[in-house]
């Protein structure tokens, strides 16, 4: 990683140990459980820190407030959980007092290497089938999910899939806390903001609204969490194409479900059927992603979605790849789900 990133501004606020360990480019996470221990997260793993430059409570939140100002944000007891960003792209979340004991919670999530999509076949991380549906799928404005647990590489993957889209093709991109690296130059980046004092919360269901008036060839969507999920559906089966957005799932095909039970938080008095329908009806593919126990991540399903079967209450799929634990594939079976 750089310092000159933004880093180099608050560096100094935090301990010998901990500058190194922000810096060091083959750390993708670092945790920082108060001044009770040092984790981080490499290929995969996660291995404790011994640290020899003792700090104290009182030094970590002088660099987390750092970090907050520099974002425009404040932590303090009455705001104590943050969400934000430095200007590399590294995701920072914090829970400090009164909620956090044994001092503030720091994780620092790294991108210190984007990949293509042949590096990540080249990897072992995508299979070259898959990569190559996904991409057609692309081409023809299809709407997709990528789908996997935490740390999983599902911002990864989007951001190599997203390198395969049409450099004439104007996105609007919105996450609640903005780190794609975007290739297309005619490209919108917005970011939702939590509610502080003087701001008032700008959420993701506003951005996306706002976004139909700015006209999309395609809308990528971060992650979706909450009931935004309905705004994003109403979004895809009302002719634009193309959409691309991430969703914590524990499968493919939970996937889908999670996303009709999101959508369905909004618009609770409607029929569960009909949200799942227009669910089947949005979304075209989904792409799920995994970590194995080795800390090695990879694609291992790649689904069709056909329709939904009301009389069965079932998505209809198609499965496109999929690994077995031997990371071998199989290709073309049928599934409903």
């Amino acid at each position: 990683m750089s310092v000159e990133s933004g880093w180099e501004k608050v560096l100094p606020f935090f301990s010998d140990d901990l500058q190194a360990l922000i810096l060091d480019p083959t750390i993708s996470d670092l945790m920082v459980n108060g001044t009770t221990g040092v984790y981080a997260d490499r290929g995969g793993v996660i291995e404790h820190i011994p640290v020899t430059d003792a700090f104290d409570i009182e030094r970590l939140e002088a660099g987390i407030r750092r970090v907050a100002r520099l974002m425009g944000q404040d932590l303090t007891n009455q705001n104590p959980i943050l969400n934000t960003r430095m200007p590399d792209g590294s995701r920072v979340a914090v829970v400090g007092a009164p909620s956090a004991i044994g001092g503030p919670s720091l994780t620092i999530r790294k991108f210190n290497q984007w990949f293509t999509t042949d590096q990540l076949i080249e990897m072992g991380s995508l299979p070259r089938e898959a990569r190559d549906r996904v991409v057609q799928f692309l081409m023809q404005k299809k709407n997709g999910i990528i789908a996997g647990g935490t740390g999983s590489g599902k911002t990864t993957l989007m951001k190599a899939i997203l390198d395969h889209v049409p450099v004439t093709d104007r996105l609007i991109v919105i996450e609640q806390v903005a780190e794609l690296r975007v290739l297309q130059p005619n490209a919108l980046r917005w970011e939702a903001v939590d509610a502080i004092p003087g701001q008032v919360a700008i959420l993701p269901s506003a951005l996306l609204a706002a976004a139909l008036r700015h006209r999309p060839d395609r809308i990528i969507f971060g992650e979706i969490r909450d009931e935004c999920a309905n705004d994003l559906l109403q979004a895809m089966n009302t002719g634009h194409g193309g959409t691309l957005t991430t969703l914590h799932a524990k499968s493919a095909w939970d996937a889908l479900s999670r996303l009709s039970n999101l959508a369905l938080s909004a618009r609770p008095n409607i029929n569960h059927s009909f949200i799942r329908s227009e669910t089947a009806d949005a979304i075209d593919f989904v792409l799920y992603c995994e970590r194995l126990p080795s800390g090695r991540r990879r694609v291992r399903e790649l689904i069709a979605v056909n329709g939904y079967d009301f009389a069965t209450q079932s998505f209809e799929t198609e499965d496109l790849f999929r690994a077995d634990d031997a990371t071998e594939a199989t290709t073309n079976p049928t599934h409903a789900a």
